[in-house]
């Protein structure tokens, strides 16, 4: 005991700090959900699974289900965490990008791992670029899309944004109908990615309207008071099932039957032109001579292919060529029927493993190999009616990333080529060919090709088909009339044949119609039947392609050209080479030719500027010149497509989002900025007090700290500090001479002031005194009152005070806490309706506020440090006291608050 008969209390009777464990305790029962909370969380995983399920025909599987439901956990995690610590929305949407980035690979992609679970360098470029361009390149794929991959990303992204939206505007806003603005925009989008084909028509129809109804019905009873005794709730209960009802009957049954009922379905995909342009790639029928003998390519009794599986007899294709612009039969970019682009907008895409096809026939699988030396070219030899494609060898995972697949044509490409080695599986619907043509036949009518330039084949063909009736028939015709040709190759260097020329343009095609004989190989006579049988009115196409020998052998020999004509069910019927090109053992007459030759004179075109790597011989077996040409290199350094990939993706996904942040953050500080010089330096004097003060309570609700919307400024001040500086602690008991007392309140137990710390010994600071706002207050009270106006010496020291304060408030606060309060807009939002915004603080008056007047009249003025009010008859102070009252909240001091 000291001298002064007071003993210092024992430290276990001190306030103790909480530990770290309690803390963190306190932190972890923030993520505890409530139930209100269980039950948005439900209705988001429903809804959003809802529209999920719109992927349905677009991949192949059921794995992108289960990759669009983690994703859409993952996003209800990241956005409750985000609610339950109250982050900034677009803290919420960063750490979803960061959920993306992590999880996206060992998840979704699967690819490029580290020891199998850790993302790469590889695995964050695939999944930046499938969340910007990936959604293009699906739409532009060929579904349904196998459910691997790089394209898995998109339903992992598509479940996850959908949930944090969601499930973060639930949270976040009461409003009943506010939260089902993000599941509609999903379903609506799963719509117009999808197909044609409906994905679940009762599931995204009726059973999302039900959900969504019902989710909408329970948030609006939270919102507003049950009625007394609960009447009329089995009422409405039986009228909302009873109206669902109807409307669901209605939509599904009478709604299709009413007139101006669309019955056709609107998405994307048809509309999109595919970025693969497929006429940058030599036609195939130009170079058919390589195959043929004698030729410099050798390839007469090479081995170009082995097939394995097909059926006898069975044509391999190389190319369905259904594109004709006066140079070459060409493949096109799109299905052309005649009447332009096919309007289901098939054409080259990116395919799976999987084809959604159908054709008539039985269902074979065969395996094509390419041997040592042997095919390579961008066509990829296929047969039938393709439903699926799976590469096979060291370069599968690539060539089934360069394939792009025509299903109308049954015709792919590779840009990389088949090489030696490489081996892939077909399974399609094959049909045997007619060995005949048939005598009758149903066949479809239009062109394929402009036949305005073909009048050239009427003088051959109206004297073939003259006896004939019927379409069908008089094609038959033409072809019974062009075996009676003759076959060359070209005949060997000094031969009488070197003058029959190859190619199949408009001027060869002339020259091969007019002659007294017809000579040429399976290029010239394919070409000409084709644009026959379209000036005929049946649409016709060329394939190039080969019938495999005995064992599966196809060489050189073996390549042929046939043409295909479209039949009224819209399949296509094959008219093989043997059907109506000469046999090869029939050569051209020697003087027959030589006659020709004196009327019209040698033909010999200008050489090609550019021909293909696949054409040898000619000088019009290149696909349109201006086609091949290569486009001028653009080595601007500003273009970014001269960039590397790097700097592209750091300039345009980081520096550039990273900027379009600092500029609304700035804007927004720049802002306040505005708003607090404008309070200090305009109006009167005591009009800049209450703007001081304004100021005060706008950085406290920019904070979200809790401030009396309609308390006086005293009672706004007392509430701030018990929230910066806590409850007092108890007074722990001392002993004075025996007995009891309450020691008195320490500062130690208030937070440190930065404006007022001193250094402590382990390099911290500790406050010297606690936050004081009252004096504050009570100051602006005493501005606002006094009778006097205030000088502006007096206008200055008030608004340092407010400086003080607002430091004190925002030291207090965490940086995500001051970052958060920097950009929030919630004081322009309350200040809005009342003009105030940017300005000072403007006087409002009312009826209320009149009639309380004269009582204030009458009311003694008081000095500046307590609160004023103005003497009788001083209508300058009455109207200082509606100036007091700020459209924040701020009210008029009372009597007392001094």
């Amino acid at each position: 005991m000291s001298q002064t008969g007071i003993s210092a209390p024992p430290p276990s009777a001190l306030v103790q700090p909480p530990s770290a464990r309690e803390r963190l305790g306190t932190q972890l029962a923030k993520l505890r959900p409530t139930v209100p909370q269980l039950v948005d969380a439900g209705f988001t995983v429903v809804l959003v699974g809802i529209a999920l399920v719109g992927f349905r025909t677009t991949f192949f599987g059921l794995g992108w289900l289960w990759v669009g439901l983690a994703g859409l956990l993952v996003g209800l995690l990241v956005s409750h965490v985000g609610a339950a610590f109250r982050a900034l929305g677009v803290v919420t949407l960063l750490g979803a990008a960061a959920a993306y980035l992590l999880l996206g690979g060992p998840i979704a992609v699967r690819e490029d791992l580290i020891a199998g679970f850790l993302p790469s360098g590889s695995t964050f470029s695939t999944l930046v670029h499938m969340a910007v361009p990936g959604w293009k390149e699906l739409l532009t794929a060929l579904p349904p899309v196998d459910s691997e991959g790089p394209y898995m990303a998109l339903p992992f992204l598509f479940g996850l944004v959908g949930a944090a939206l969601t499930y973060g505007v639930a949270r976040r806003w009461p409003g009943a109908v506010l939260a089902l603005v993000s599941p509609v925009a999903l379903l609506v989008a799963s719509i117009v990615l999808g197909t044609q084909t409906p994905a679940a028509v009762l599931v995204q129809g009726a059973v999302f309207a039900l959900v969504a109804i019902g989710w909408t019905a329970l948030r609006s009873n939270r919102n507003r008071p049950a009625l007394q005794n609960g009447a009329g709730r089995t009422t409405r209960a039986v009228t909302t099932a009873g109206l669902l009802a109807v409307a669901t009957v209605g939509g599904f049954f009478v709604g299709p039957m009413l007139p101006g009922a669309d019955q056709s379905r609107t998405v994307l995909r048809p509309s999109l032109v595919p970025p693969f342009d497929v006429s940058r790639y030599a036609s195939p029928l130009a170079g058919f001579r390589q195959y043929t003998e004698p030729n410099s390519a050798k390839q007469f009794d090479k081995t170009l292919l082995t097939v394995k599986g097909l059926p006898a007899n069975v044509p391999l294709r190389f190319a369905a060529l259904d594109s004709y612009d006066g140079f070459v039969w060409g493949a096109g970019n799109f299905a052309n029927l005649g009447d332009g682009p096919d309007p289901q907008g098939t054409s080259f895409r990116k395919v799976g493993t999987h084809i959604a096809a159908e054709g008539p026939g039985r269902e074979v699988t065969a395996t094509v190999s390419v041997p040592a030396g042997g095919y390579s070219d961008v066509w990829l030899p296929t047969f039938g009616t393709v439903t699926g494609l799976d590469f096979g060898g060291s370069r599968s995972d690539q060539l089934s990333d360069d394939l792009r697949f025509n299903v109308d044509t049954n015709t792919g490409v590779l840009p990389e080529k088949l090489a030696t080695g490489d081996q892939y599986t077909v399974t399609a619907y094959v049909q045997d060919p007619p060995k005949e043509l048939p005598k009758s036949l149903d066949v479809a009518d239009g062109s394929t090709v402009d036949v305005s330039a073909l009048s050239f084949l009427d003088d051959k063909v109206t004297p073939w088909t003259d006896r004939v009736d019927g379409q069908w028939e008089k094609v038959a015709a033409v072809a019974k009339a062009l075996q009676d040709g003759a076959y060359t190759d070209g005949g060997t260097p000094g031969d009488y044949q070197n003058v029959f020329l190859p190619g199949h343009s408009l001027l060869r095609m002339s020259q091969f119609m007019k002659s007294t004989q017809l000579a040429g190989n399976d290029e010239q006579y394919a070409a000409a039947y084709a644009l026959v049988a379209n000036r005929l009115g049946v649409p016709a196409r060329v394939v190039l392609g080969a019938v495999p020998e005995a064992g599966g052998v196809v060489k050189g020999k073996d390549v042929r050209a046939w043409v295909e004509v479209k039949l009224a069910d819209d399949t296509w019927m094959p008219i093989l080479a043997t059907q109506f090109v000469p046999d090869r053992n029939k050569k051209p007459q020697q003087l027959i030719r030589k006659s020709e030759e004196k009327k019209t004179g040698a033909q010999v075109p200008p050489p090609a500027a550019n021909n293909p790597p696949s054409v040898l011989q000619g000088p019009d077996q290149a696909q349109n010149a201006t086609q091949l040409r290569n486009p001028p290199k653009d080595d601007n350094p500003l273009n970014p497509d001269n960039w590397p990939d790097w700097l592209r993706w750091l300039i345009f996904y980081v520096l550039v989002p990273l900027a379009v942040l600092l500029l609304v953050y700035g804007a927004i500080r720049g802002a306040k900025w505005l708003r607090r010089r404008r309070r200090r330096t305009t109006g009167g004097m005591a009009t800049r007090v209450t703007g001081g003060w304004r100021e005060i309570i706008d950085t406290a609700r920019d904070l979200r700290m809790p401030v009396p919307a309609k308390g006086t400024r005293i009672e706004q001040a007392r509430a701030l500090e018990l929230h910066v500086d806590g409850p007092p602690p108890p007074k722990p008991s001392v002993v004075v001479d025996g007995a009891l007392m309450g020691a008195p309140r320490s500062s130690a137990h208030f937070p440190p002031d930065p404006a007022t710390a001193t250094p402590s010994p382990d390099g911290g600071k500790v406050s010297t005194r606690p936050l004081a706002l009252v004096p504050v207050a009570a100051a602006a009270n005493g501005h606002v009152f006094d009778v006097d106006e205030p000088t502006s010496e007096e206008v200055d020291a008030f608004w340092a005070d407010v400086e003080t304060a607002r430091k004190r408030i925002r030291g207090e606060q965490s940086f995500w806490q001051k970052l958060r309060g920097d950009v929030s807009l919630r004081t322009f939002r309350d200040h809005l309706p009342t003009g105030s915004g940017l300005g000072p603080a403007l006087a409002r008056t009312s009826r209320r506020q009149g009639k309380a007047e004269p009582a204030r009249r009458g009311r003694a003025a008081t000095t500046k440090a307590g609160v004023g009010t103005s003497a009788p008859g001083d209508t300058r102070a009455s109207r200082r006291a509606g100036a007091g009252r700020s459209s924040s909240g701020t009210g008029v001091g009372k009597k007392g608050d001094a």
